[in-house]
């Protein structure tokens, strides 16, 4: 078993790549929506939980567009992230990519609520820690945005595999929300601009 508390030093401590990147977030997301809509359309009627879901999460990929306005252009430094953070995977060389630093520490504030029993003072211990080191705009976009649960899903219709993993995620959804606002509001502690969510 891999010990997941040092998950967090490799969050801040990314291995640099060279070089800059354009992020391609909005691009990738809109695709995403795309096929999956169109991929709905297929299955639809099969299975309740996807039934009941599909709607709010495409709505929630959405908003994670729109905080991506004003990114059009953006150029960063790349760097060794992961596709999802899931405990199996972290050191997975064929679970790796290059991407902004924005990605990992997003997606490691959802892995910690995907665990459960998360410590949200240790949550705001992160964004405090991460205030000179990331851009919370990206972060905040990455929040919205539901990586696991397109992940859980595509499981769930081409292998048959985490369904109680989709099935969990989709019961939890308002506590998602009080989660990321939570977040939000611990970060809008340390910026002039604040972040402001539309539920």
């Amino acid at each position: 078993m891999i010990d997941i508390d040092n998950f967090e030093y490799y969050i801040f401590n990314p291995i640099i790549l060279s070089g800059e990147k354009k992020i391609n977030w909005m691009e990738l997301w809109i695709n995403k929506n795309d096929y999956i809509n169109s991929y709905y359309e297929n299955i639809k009627g099969r299975n309740a939980i996807i039934d009941d879901s599909i709607d709010y999460y495409i709505a929630m990929t959405e908003m994670a567009i729109y905080y991506l306005k004003g990114f059009d252009n953006y150029y960063d430094h790349i760097f060794v992230q992961h596709k999802l953070i899931l405990e199996n995977n972290f050191f997975n060389r064929f679970f790796l990519k290059d991407d902004v630093k924005e990605r990992d520490f997003a997606e490691y504030i959802k892995f910690l609520f995907l665990k459960g029993n998360y410590n949200i003072n240790y949550i705001y211990n992160l964004v405090k820690n991460g205030v000179d080191k990331f851009n919370y705009e990206l972060v905040v976009a990455r929040l919205l945005f539901p990586s696991y649960y397109f992940y859980f899903l595509e499981k769930t219709i081409v292998n048959g595999e985490c369904f109680a993993e989709l099935e969990n995620l989709v019961k939890r959804a308002d506590e998602y929300e009080n989660y990321i606002l939570s977040i939000v509001k611990e970060i809008n502690k340390y910026l002039a601009k604040k972040i402001i969510l539309p539920f």
